[in-house]
């Protein structure tokens, strides 16, 4: 999955995406890739990748089904340690609700974050709602994009151990919490896409489902965050 992911965001350009030479199973359960080696180093020009990031959220869909309006990827993945389910799905609300955020809630086990996202469904036309003043269209997108997954490099700035499927481009801020994005790079994403009147409160949609995914991953406080955000929705 993560070989298929970086293929599909190079082939969409705007940011540096490490070339992959080649994938495969290693006989013994697990699999290996090689990658083109990234000179990494130096501080990344934030205002260069903001651009770069939105021009790839612009970019035409490599794969058919994307090109046809769908929502998901070619192949399951992983985010983090959880499975991912990237079933193509006409529609982006259902995806969300169905291979997103729902999943997540199931796997966390928990009554109270259960009853929030019902109550969430329940009051927001099961989230339709909340896409009132936009039409979404798929855009490749990284899935994973925190400070730990980019890194400045001469050609640009790089990005990698993605998550990797097609998606509203504003999903891709889901991570924004410890990604460092700069008034730079926001300024300049905006020059490309423009903020939607709902931004912010998606914003919180889009947070929940890697806040839950840190709970289902590592326990903790994460859970009470995911009820919070969830209950911001309402």
């Amino acid at each position: 999955g993560e070989a298929l992911g970086l293929e599909a965001l190079r082939a969409a350009g705007g940011v540096c995406v490490p070339k992959v030479l080649h994938y495969d199973d290693d006989g013994n359960g697990g699999s290996y890739l090689i990658m083109d080696k990234l000179n990494m180093g130096g501080r990344p020009n934030m205002k260069e990748f903001g651009r770069a990031l939105a021009l790839m959220h612009m970019a035409e869909p490599a794969h058919p089904e994307a090109k046809a309006g769908k929502f998901g990827f070619e192949v399951d993945n992983t985010i983090g340690g959880t499975p991912q389910r990237n079933t193509w799905t006409e529609d982006w609300v259902t995806f969300v609700r169905e291979h997103r955020l729902g999943p997540q809630v199931q796997m966390a086990g928990s009554t109270e974050l259960k009853k929030t996202w019902d109550k969430v469904l329940k009051e927001t036309d099961g989230l339709k709602a909340l896409f009132s003043d936009i039409d979404v269209k798929p855009s490749i997108l990284h899935g994973d994009l925190w400070s730990g997954n980019y890194e400045g490099t001469p050609d640009g700035v790089a990005i990698f151990d993605p998550a990797t499927y097609y998606g509203h481009h504003e999903a891709e801020f889901g991570m924004s919490w410890c990604a460092g994005f700069t008034r730079d790079f926001w300024s300049a994403y905006r020059e490309v896409i423009p903020e939607a009147p709902l931004f912010s409160k998606r914003a919180k949609l889009y947070e929940a489902y890697h806040i839950i995914n840190h709970y289902n991953l590592f326990g903790g406080g994460y859970l009470y965050q995911g009820v919070g955000l969830l209950e911001a929705l309402l």
